[in-house]
């Protein structure tokens, strides 16, 4: 079952197609082509079922078209595929080149290969050019462990969706920081935050989740998701049981009222913590209990 490092980047994207451009940017340092418009497309690399090739996620930037190029439908200018690995696979070199050349061809416009992973080492290693024997594709990666949690609030109002990542994938008690995710949390729709709190409550510590507590306390914001506001509003421990229910909810594993009782009946905020890291891996809901 894939694990929250490779679920949360896709569901960003997948709920901001924009994001994608945005780290692309993180890891170029550079422009990207003139655009009004990104979106997500279809993810499959070929539309023949006998050889079909499935990226994670990709979006197209898009511009709109110029007059001597007559046509009413907007103009593709960059193609993302963003890849988020976990570990070392060998034939990852092999399969992305025919991402590439064959949406290439699909829309007719450069692409980029994004590639996103948990450790610097591991992005040394997909970072090497993949030698095509008529030349190469350099994979364009991002070691997640490299992004700073946000700790100045203008920035994380800007860059909210980054602000999440970089938390959920750097836990961090630092108080400037949860105070960066909370006016992150308030600048996106209620869905998106509601869907983001689920990985970013499981990644952070007791000691973190009480501040974030505290914060949101002192503030006159009026919580508008159920994971976030709701928990913190009646008490650490349904908190942290409202948390663990969220995430094994978002990824689709049932429970059964059993388990269910167990988890919202205990008070134990150190076991609640455990069973909040052990929701994200687990494939089953009784896994959380060891």
């Amino acid at each position: 079952m894939p694990s929250q490092e490779h679920e949360l980047p896709v569901d960003l994207i997948r709920n901001d197609p924009r994001f994608a451009a945005e780290l692309l940017q993180e890891v170029t340092g550079k422009p990207l082509p003139e655009h009004t418009r990104v979106r997500c497309d279809a993810s499959e690399a070929t539309r023949s079922a006998p050889s079909q090739l499935i990226t994670d996620s990709f979006v197209v930037c898009e511009r709109p078209p110029l007059p001597h190029e007559k046509q009413d439908e907007p103009v593709p200018v960059l193609g993302i595929i963003t890849e988020p690995q976990n570990k070392w696979d060998p034939r990852k070199p092999y399969s992305w080149p025919c991402y590439v050349a064959n949406i290439r061809h699909r829309i007719k416009c450069p692409i980029a290969l994004l590639v996103l992973t948990p450790t610097t080492a591991l992005a040394r290693r997909y970072s090497a050019p993949i030698d095509l024997g008529c030349g190469e594709i350099r994979p364009l990666v991002l070691a997640l462990d490299t992004l700073e949690p946000v700790t100045d609030q203008s920035v994380a109002a800007a860059h909210p969706v980054l602000t999440v990542l970089a938390l959920a994938s750097n836990p961090t008690d630092d108080k400037a920081a949860l105070e960066a995710l909370f006016v992150a949390l308030k600048s996106l729709d209620t869905s998106a935050s509601s869907l983001y709190s689920d990985y970013v409550l499981a990644a952070l510590s007791a000691t973190a989740l009480s501040s974030l507590e505290e914060i949101m306390t002192l503030s006159d914001y009026e919580f508008r998701t159920e994971l976030i506001g709701r928990p913190f509003r009646e008490g650490e421990a349904k908190g942290r049981a409202e948390a663990i229910l969220g995430v094994l909810d978002s990824r689709g594993i049932a429970v059964s009222d059993r388990t269910r009782d167990r988890i919202t009946g205990s008070t134990d905020l150190d076991e609640l913590d455990l069973w909040v890291r052990r929701a994200v891996r687990a494939d089953r809901a009784e896994d959380l209990f060891g």
